[in-house]
């Protein structure tokens, strides 16, 4: 049994996800050109119309069937992926076009329901919004998935060959105490919120750090003055309340402090260094406001991500370190986070558009925490792939990211749901800590699945 382990390289990992984005993106351009769907789009859908009348019997009341209702992004999408899958062409054809006969005839069913319940309002959004998205998106990650491992067991048997080992999955079991850890430590951060939101000590804290960065700014040369907890530069002012300095990476921090210290003694440092190192952080993110707009557009926006985007970073640094060690690990790392960037930069807001889509009406969201998180969420994901898990496999890969999506859907609807019927507003710090810790979690939950296959 061989037992030498060659993990794949980060250009086999890179070259994968370029393959699935062009391909995807490919098909997307082709499906949206006038003639196509004029011609090929539009009358595909009628076709599926006419069949769902058939099957289901007459709509109860008049049902408009839009190029929205083919199905079309959802076979680009799983054609895309499957088209990427280093398998054989014709295993790959072969799996494309069961795909697409999938979607067609759960698009046809659902078509056919919704003509069904047309007469019922309640009936009709609950399948349309909520109920038939979900269902989609897990009959085809199921079947991405089930055609993946029987693309993988066809490619062994015909080339001979035996399953081997990519990658020591010993070295890849995450700290499962850091996990838990910091699990509890978030709920504890986040049950306590009530108390340190109207703390008057946090917020004369939070005065302070708006008087130190003022202080840094004018040493600088940068014209700033502090005024209780407001900043004042020349692009305007900035409030600082308990709220912005009352990061979910503290619990992150306490709970990397509880896992990774070897004695008591350093974890007494540990938890003690946690004030000043956070003051001194508030104190940097304060420092955002007063960069230029060649620099940057929105100072606010990004201040109010400092932390959620620092934290990222960090994670992707630490995994990449962990995984390839120090010296290689920071172009991992670094690679981490241009998959990442480019990803936020370029398909960001196509991505975004797609999970929102169900939603409808968008919801409260004064610093954009809830616009960013789909976007985000899926980059920090590639980038701890492309960091430190690539030699994983591409089956894990796809589950964690079919789970992610599930969850962002889940969670929207949700928000969307409480808000309309109690008028429940999450805190723009949860959604922050959910939109690190999900991924972080996904990659965690997928690697440590993991097992050897001899």
């Amino acid at each position: 049994m061989r037992t030498d382990i060659t993990p794949p390289s980060l250009r086999e990992a890179r070259n994968f996800a370029l393959r699935g984005v062009s391909w995807s993106l490919g098909f997307f351009g082709l499906l949206r050109l006038n003639w196509i769907e004029a011609h090929a789009v539009l009358p595909f859908t009628r076709v599926q119309a006419g069949a769902a009348a058939a099957l289901f019997g007459t709509s109860a009341l008049p049902i408009d069937v839009t190029l929205a209702c083919s199905g079309a992004d959802a076979i680009a999408l799983c054609a895309g992926a499957v088209l990427a899958y280093p398998v054989g062409w014709r295993m790959r054809l072969a799996g494309a076009g069961a795909g697409a006969g999938l979607i067609v005839a759960l698009n046809t069913v659902r078509i056919g329901t919704l003509g069904r319940v047309a007469a019922s309002p309640w009936w009709f959004d609950a399948l349309h919004v909520y109920i038939w998205p979900a269902l989609l998106t897990l009959a085809i990650a199921g079947y991405v998935f089930a055609w993946m491992r029987l693309a993988d067991r066809r490619d062994v048997h015909d080339t001979g060959g035996v399953a081997q080992e990519r990658f020591s999955f010993d070295r890849l079991q995450m700290t499962r105490r850091f996990v838990v850890l910091t699990v509890a430590f978030v709920l504890l951060f986040t049950a306590a919120a009530p108390v340190y939101l109207q703390s008057t000590g946090l917020l004369a804290l939070a005065g302070f750090i708006a008087r130190a960065a003022a202080g840094v700014l004018g040493a600088v040369g940068v014209s700033a003055y502090a005024s209780a907890n407001v900043l004042w530069t020349a692009r305007g002012s900035f409030l600082v309340t308990q709220e912005c300095i009352s990061t979910p990476l503290l619990p992150v921090y306490l709970g990397a402090v509880c896992a990774a210290s070897p004695t008591w003694r350093r974890l007494v440092l540990g938890v003690l260094a946690a004030a000043p190192i956070f003051i001194v952080l508030g104190v940097v993110r304060l420092l955002v406001v007063a960069l230029p707009g060649a620099v940057v557009a929105s100072p606010l926006f990004l201040v109010h991500a400092f932390y959620q985007l620092l934290l990222a970073a960090v994670v992707v640094c630490l995994a990449a370190g962990w995984r390839h060690g120090s010296s290689a690990g920071l172009r991992h790392a670094v690679a981490g986070i241009v998959v990442a960037v480019l990803f936020v930069r370029l398909l960001g807001p196509f991505y975004t558009r797609i999970v929102t889509y169900p939603i409808g009406a968008p919801l409260d969201d004064p610093q954009e925490a809830i616009a960013f998180l789909p976007a985000f969420q899926l980059g920090l994901y590639l980038a701890l792939w492309v960091a430190a898990f690539a030699a994983v496999g591409w089956r894990r890969f796809m589950a964690g990211l079919a789970i992610l999506e599930v969850t962002q859907m889940a969670g929207l609807l949700a928000l969307q749901t409480l808000g309309s019927q109690s008028g429940f507003t999450a805190y723009v710090r949860d959604i922050r800590g959910w939109a690190v810790a999900a991924p972080l979690l996904i990659v965690a939950a997928v690697v440590n699945v993991a097992r050897p296959s001899h």
